[in-house]
């Protein structure tokens, strides 16, 4: 994804954005459950992330990715599929290795990411069954 450096977002923004693309759909409800947070705490990051053209909320409805989102969202799940990798070719076990990914991800930067992807021939999946998308990468300059 152009535009990206991986450090544009806070951890609590990644998280909501990550469990949003998986739901495809989420309630403010379902958001305060997952992070055991309070409804109006969910609702001043979902109308931040609104302004970021990343998801498309609406109170009492919920939210969803836009187009913009969803790269971002493969972004970062290519990111942690990529660190995961790292860590697995390093020494550690798959599980381990993902928990570990989960505590620092938040600020490895595209190029690292990048870098990383290259290091490891482009894999298609992590150990731990993460998918890797491919975007405006180190193996497909032209962008998908």
């Amino acid at each position: 994804m152009k535009g990206i450096n991986g450090l544009e977002l806070s951890p609590k923004k990644i998280d909501y954005l990550k469990f949003i693309k998986d739901k495809k759909r989420a309630k403010t409800t379902e958001i305060s459950d997952e992070f055991k947070v309070d409804p109006s705490t969910t609702t001043k990051i979902l109308l931040e992330l609104a302004k970021t053209d990343l998801i498309i909320y609406a109170p009492y409805h919920g939210c969803s990715l836009t187009e913009k989102g969803i790269k971002y969202a493969d972004f970062l799940n290519r990111r942690h599929g990529l660190i995961v990798c790292m860590l697995v070719g390093m020494g550690m076990d798959a599980k381990n290795a993902c928990e570990a990914a989960g505590r620092f991800e938040y600020f490895v930067t595209k190029d690292v990411v990048d870098t990383l992807c290259k290091n490891f021939s482009h894999p298609d999946h992590s150990p731990c069954g993460t998918r890797i998308s491919r975007d405006t990468c180190c193996c497909c300059p032209g962008g998908l």
